[in-house]
């Protein structure tokens, strides 16, 4: 235990020294390094352990080195052909009048001495719900495929590493999140004739927002920790927190947000922890210390019993199944009859997924739902 959390508060110096554009201290001889190597991987900073690498602060064994360059390698790779889609989709949905605004990573990546070490998964677009079908098909016409179309975005690909992903909304109608951000237009500046962006207090609420999102998915969330210190390093005097904690408010995240700006001061700038800032930073860290995590921090954010998740897992609200099937935003007393499409879909080309959802739900226990409660109410969630 001693060494993983060395090793931790080393990975968190690797990463604060290099976001501000300090020298990388030496690793500590007592550092697990092949933990060192997940925790970058696991947090998506391989680019930043890279070059700490090269600049000889630390020492991997040769296999490890060898699985880091090759993924480094991916990494600007990845990079020149995501700002070539970039351009791109500027110059197309310009051209063809549709209004758009990128998200997330594509601005945030600016805030980095290097683009290297702000790794984006994907680009994320917004665009209104009327240039959905145009703006996919401008895509699809570069060499995408669709993988997916969830009613709240599309999910286009193109091998081997390049994913967009082109919204409509920002939160799915029946997150709690929703209704706030469906007025993301009425709050944005417009760069150029057909593109636009969130001001940085609105990108400041966005950015913490979507981490709060994964957060209590038990997912990855990490970078936007990053993101929101080099925002506030960057934009001090721009920042507004009477303007960005009275947003927070509106939805029920203040206390999170507090936080959350709590944490990553002491992560990133040395600032004191107490007993909740690091039971947070190690779940952000380590990920959740439960198995099915995603399944167990459902449940602890609800107070349904087993039967009441299965029964909702077969029978979804309309919001939800209007995602699913858009013929409900017309008919939406339909909803009984497409409940039995989609129980005969999953019988009939998905059983796998609906036994493992079964089993997912069921094997939920009541002591990694205490867990994952105590971590949601130490994060003021």
């Amino acid at each position: 235990m001693q060494d993983k959390m060395l090793t931790k508060k080393y990975f968190l110096e690797m990463v604060s020294a290099s976001i501000k554009g300090l020298p990388v201290p030496p690793c500590p001889e007592e550092a697990d390094t092949t933990l060192l190597y997940k925790l970058a991987v696991r947090n998506a900073v391989q680019g930043i352990l890279y070059l700490a690498v090269q600049n000889g602060t630390v020492t991997l064994s040769v296999e490890t080195e060898a699985k880091l360059q090759k993924s480094y390698m991916a990494i600007l790779a990845r990079e020149a052909s995501q700002q070539e889609e970039i351009e791109y989709i500027r110059d197309t949905f310009t051209k063809e009048n549709i209004e758009f605004m990128f998200l997330k990573g594509t601005y945030l990546k600016e805030l980095y001495p290097t683009p290297q070490m702000r790794f984006m998964v994907d680009m994320d677009i917004l665009v209104k719900e009327e240039s959905m079908n145009k703006g996919g098909k401008l895509i699809l016409a570069r060499g995408f495929t669709q993988e997916m179309n969830n009613g709240k975005d599309i999910v286009l690909i193109k091998k081997p590493f390049l994913t967009i992903e082109l919204h409509k909304m920002l939160f799915v109608e029946d997150y709690f999140m929703h209704d706030y951000f469906k007025g993301v237009w009425d709050r944005v500046e417009k760069t150029s004739n057909c593109e636009y962006k969130m001001p940085i207090n609105d990108l400041y609420v966005y950015t913490l927002s979507h981490l709060a999102e994964h957060y209590l998915e038990a997912g990855s969330c990490f970078r936007p920790l990053m993101d929101l210190f080099l925002m506030e390093q960057k934009y001090d005097n721009l920042l507004d927190f009477d303007y960005i904690n009275e947003q927070f408010k509106e939805f029920g995240i203040e206390k999170f947000a507090v936080k959350i700006r709590q944490l990553y001061k002491c992560a990133f700038d040395g600032a004191e922890y107490n007993d909740d800032l690091i039971t947070m930073e190690n779940y952000i860290v380590f990920g959740a210390p439960v198995n099915n995590a995603s399944e167990v921090a459902n449940v602890a954010r609800t107070s349904q019993s087993k039967s009441q998740r299965l029964l909702n897992s077969l029978f979804p609200s309309l919001r939800h199944m209007k995602l699913r099937y858009s013929i409900l935003e017309k008919l939406p007393f339909l909803l009984p009859i497409f409940w039995i499409v989609r129980i005969f879909e999953f019988i009939f080309k998905k059983n796998d997924e609906i036994t493992s959802k079964k089993e997912r739900i069921s094997n939920v226990d009541s002591e990694s739902v205490n867990i994952m409660k105590d971590i949601f109410e130490k994060s003021g969630l």
